[in-house]
């Protein structure tokens, strides 16, 4: 397990009005689409709208697997909650992650 630990900054917007969130840190590539959809249904019903999903990939093999469950569980959750999209650098895929298979 990494010893990062799992960040939630919250910061006030507008005088606060509105409260900015950053969810930031690792958490093990084992998720449930149950579990997913929960947790975007709060977000959903905090925001009031789509969540933008990124998947940021690298191009490599290990890469593409990730992306692949990823890709899978975030099929399952209703559309009317998140926005999913792709972002591919170059700086990314110039250089891998070390983890080719």
């Amino acid at each position: 397990m990494d010893p990062t630990p799992l960040t939630l900054k919250l910061r006030p917007l507008h005088d606060g009005a509105y409260t900015e969130i950053t969810l930031s840190g690792p958490i093990v590539t084992a998720p449930q689409a149950p579990d997913v959809r929960k947790l975007l249904s709060v977000l959903w019903l905090w925001h009031g709208g789509r969540i933008d999903v990124a998947l940021c990939v690298d191009g490599t093999n290990a890469g593409a697997c990730w992306l692949d469950v990823w890709d899978d569980v975030l099929g399952r959750v209703p559309g009317r909650l998140l926005r999913a999209h792709y972002l591919v650098t170059r700086d990314t895929l110039a250089q891998g992650t070390g983890h080719e298979r």
